[in-house]
């Protein structure tokens, strides 16, 4: 997805002070968390995550999923956790794989 559109589509959807931690980042702030996903779409070219389940309670989420490269085969399997912020966007993720 191209900066502009992701970006725009991040302010709705992520806190401005969003945290992002998996077992080889941690970051912070919705500009460096898209900058991040930007290099992942650079460096995994038609890859894309495939959301397997989600349960979620008290303004926390857990969900289980895979990513599936280009050609449709599986690449790994992951969970995130997702803790929201009182305005309901996202305000951080951690991912285990």
């Amino acid at each position: 997805m191209p900066a502009p559109e992701r970006d725009t589509e991040l302010r709705e959807l992520v806190a401005d002070e969003v945290t992002y931690t998996d077992p080889t980042t941690a970051i912070s702030g919705r500009e460096t968390f898209s900058g991040h996903m930007a290099n992942f779409q650079q460096s995994m070219p038609g890859c894309f995550f495939e959301i397997l389940s989600v349960n979620g309670h008290h303004g926390q989420t857990l969900a289980s999923w895979r990513l599936v490269g280009g050609d449709g085969a599986e690449r790994m399997r992951g969970t995130s956790y997702a803790r929201l912020a009182d305005d309901g966007r996202f305000a951080a993720f951690t991912g285990f794989f």
